[in-house]
């Protein structure tokens, strides 16, 4: 199967979307921050290489998920106008003669909504159990976005890959027949 393939954060999203929920969730729900503790640990642990970004992630979910829902507030961040606008024009404007694939390190339960506003049905991400805030597997980020998309779509050839950063989606880009660099809306093949 021949797909176009496109990572989200700092791609078809101006800025990370994750960042911007969580901040989203902390002006709603400022009691997370009774979680700072175990946040701040997770973050030490991560800093000191005794950690890492699956391992961290984990704690901030699961310190939000006690909490409040989720899912509930990865639909109302998706609903504000402020979060929508930063979806990049561009990408509507790319070809959609092939299959569209969305392949991201933000969790699957927020970026949902996202990929139901672009028309995209194929979305990989970093699974979570959006009841505990646990992350389930590898955080999704280079050979794994390669593992993931055959998972869902079988054997696969890349047409194009569109990311804005070279380096953590270098495994996705030595895969792909055309390679393309975003960069604050602005695309150019590489």
């Amino acid at each position: 199967m021949l797909i176009d393939v496109y990572d989200f954060d700092g791609t078809i999203y101006d800025g990370d979307s994750t960042v911007d929920f969580v901040f989203f969730c902390l002006r709603r729900h400022p009691g997370v921050i009774a979680g700072l503790p175990h946040l701040s640990a997770a973050a030490a642990k991560l800093a000191a290489g005794r950690g890492n970004l699956t391992q961290f992630k984990s704690v901030l979910f699961g310190e939000m998920a006690k909490r409040f829902s989720l899912e509930e507030e990865a639909a109302l961040f998706w609903q504000q106008m402020k979060t929508r606008k930063n979806l990049g024009p561009w990408f509507f404007e790319r070809p959609r003669d092939l299959p569209i694939v969305i392949a991201s390190a933000s969790p699957e339960f927020e970026l949902r909504h996202a990929a139901k506003i672009l028309d995209v049905p194929t979305l990989i991400g970093t699974r979570c159990d959006a009841a505990t805030g646990q992350l389930i597997g590898k955080n999704c980020k280079g050979e794994e976005k390669l593992r993931r998309i055959r998972e869902a779509v079988g054997e696969f050839e890349i047409r194009a890959m569109y990311t804005d950063d070279v380096t953590a989606d270098g495994p996705l880009l030595d895969a792909a027949r055309e390679k393309y660099l975003v960069s604050r809306g602005r695309v150019q093949r590489i």
